[in-house]
């Protein structure tokens, strides 16, 4: 396809936007942040600082109406979208009509703080410009690599083909740094395990670039400790918090999906730089169990890799928390990574002296989403 793509991220409280011209360059690029009751959003564009958005903006549906009318400057020649949640229908990206929209919808229940937020953008963009194709590119996708017996739970396999199993989120991301970590090894790493660390976090070991394990699971808030996410729980825990609530599934999944990890355990913020700069010990608790949590996962990613010969860390945390990765690697010592402290400092790509070998990239799933866009549209 020639001509322009936009490429619209929308997340649980924020919404990245970049529009890329026919030949791969990032034109215009920006984000809103802070899209969440009680606060007020603001809007970043690249190299600017960020600037409040009019009165009266609340939401993603308005907030992203709002940029295709005042803020995006061309109308392009297609939209992409990332997607949270592709179930067991959507293992590649799709153009949206009618049918896949629906499904999309079907699937929110699964994804309640991204779905509906996914859908605001694909409807924004379909009333303001009608003709303009869209296509949708999904988290999930890039777990379909993952063995089956990980995929499945140890419940009834009719289960398993009902849809209750595990699909991992943050496929984008993976897919991004997976293809720069190979530019900048010269080669696709045999065993490597990809730390997503940002609001959600999630972690992926790949074999020569495809998905043997993720993290996340039947939903996006299975795994590691989040902003505002719980991680791993004994699903016996959620069983007492139901009967707690005297049966208020609405009031359990309040608590799981805005009141827990980071948040929850700190009593102070879900946002990392926040909680290194406070000298209080449940801050610094709250952030011992992120470093413990994610340690104890990169084990197993490990395992299900076979060993690791790289490590990288993305996501707003992962690519500007020095303090959490300099924690981390010191604690992988049994895997033989050896932290440069220096480079770590400094936020080089290469923060390890040796091999093993730990990075820190940028991610870019943006350019993921337009390139799709553009081989679909």
């Amino acid at each position: 396809m020639k001509g322009s793509v936009l490429a619209l991220n929308c997340g649980s409280s924020s919404v990245r936007f970049a529009v890329f011209a026919e030949a791969g360059q990032a034109l215009f690029r920006g984000q809103v942040e802070n899209i969440a009751e009680g606060l007020r959003p603001a809007l970043r564009l690249d190299g600017e600082a960020p600037a409040a958005l009019p009165g009266g903006l609340s939401g993603h549906a308005a907030v992203i109406a709002h940029l295709l009318d005042s803020v995006i400057p061309t109308v392009p020649d297609a939209v992409g979208h990332r997607v949270v949640h592709g179930g067991t229908r959507f293992g590649a990206p799709a153009v949206i009509d009618g049918d896949v929209r629906r499904a999309i919808e079907a699937l929110a229940v699964l994804a309640p703080s991204h779905q509906p937020h996914n859908l605001a953008g694909i409807d924004a963009v379909a009333r303001t410009w009608p003709q303009v194709p869209q296509v949708a590119c999904f988290d999930t996708a890039f777990h379909r690599t993952v063995p089956e017996v990980r995929q499945e739970m140890a419940l009834p396999r009719r289960l398993a083909n009902e849809g209750l199993r595990r699909f991992g989120f943050h496929g984008l991301s993976y897919e991004s740094v997976a293809a720069r970590l190979a530019g900048m090894s010269g080669t696709v790493p045999p065993r490597s395990v990809i730390c997503h660390l940002g609001n959600g976090c999630s972690l992926a070991a790949l074999r020569d670039g495809a998905s043997v394990y993720t993290s996340m699971g039947f939903t996006p808030l299975d795994g590691l400790v989040m902003g505002r996410r719980p991680g791993r729980l004994d699903p016996g825990a959620v069983l007492w918090l139901v009967g707690r609530e005297g049966g208020d599934i609405a009031a359990v999944d309040r608590l799981l999906n805005r009141e827990a990890g980071l948040l929850g355990v700190s009593g102070v913020s879900s946002d990392m730089r926040a909680l290194l700069d406070d000298p209080g010990e449940d801050a610094a608790f709250a952030v011992a169990m992120f470093v413990d949590r994610l340690v104890l996962e990169i084990g197993a990613a490990a395992a299900a890799a076979g060993g690791i010969d790289a490590l990288v860390f993305t996501g707003g945390i992962g690519e500007n928390a020095a303090p959490v990765r300099a924690q981390v690697v010191e604690a992988l010592g049994w895997l033989s990574f050896r932290l440069d402290a220096y480079a770590n400092r400094r936020h080089a790509p290469t923060i390890t002296r040796g091999s093993p070998r730990a990075h820190v990239i940028a991610t870019d799933e943006e350019r993921v989403i337009a390139e799709s866009t553009r081989r679909l549209a």
